[in-house]
This record gives C-alpha cells, sequence and structure tokens, in this order.
C-alpha cells in the first residue's frame, strides 16, 4: 500500500484555489470557526474559547468600573478617515 504524501499548506492552497468562489468562502469560514469559536444555525449559539470569554469578561468589567477609555464612534471614523484621506 502506498502512503499519501503529507498535505503542505502550498498544496492545500493549491487545490482550494481550484474550488468556486462560494465553496473557498464556505472553507474559510469553517477553517475561522475552527480557529475562534463558531456560530450554529442560530447566531445566538456562539461557542467562544475560554481565552476569548475571558477577555470579553476583562473588557466588560473595565467599562463597568470606569477603568476603560471608550472613544466616541464618531471620533474613531474621524480620524480613520483622516488616515486614509490620500495626501495631497
Amino acid at each position: 500500500m502506498t502512503a499519501n504524501p503529507p498535505i503542505t499548506i502550498e498544496s492545500f492552497l493549491e487545490v482550494s484555489e481550484q474550488l468556486p468562489i462560494d465553496d473557498q468562502y464556505e472553507l474559510l469560514n469553517r477553517l475561522s470557526d475552527r480557529l475562534h469559536g463558531s456560530c450554529g444555525e442560530d447566531e445566538s449559539e456562539v461557542t467562544l474559547s475560554p481565552e476569548w470569554m475571558e477577555e470579553i469578561n476583562r473588557r466588560i468589567a473595565e467599562v463597568e468600573s470606569g477603568t476603560a477609555e471608550l472613544i466616541p464612534a464618531e471620533q474613531v471614523l474621524a480620524e480613520l478617515r483622516a488616515q486614509l484621506r490620500p495626501e495631497s
């Protein structure tokens, strides 16, 4: 019996690039779900790693205790627009 050669990232990418674009997006979503947690059919069924839950709880505690620096969305967007604006 002949053993299959190991799959490398490069060979995996070469094969995945041959998939239809919808299948490539599906593959991307599945890989992302494996790395970052997944949403079930119902998006309220989110599964996050213990590390992400710890980070979320830490941030909530900072906001509730008043130690978090909150920046209004309008300010953040204005700063981003200024950074992205081409220089004359």
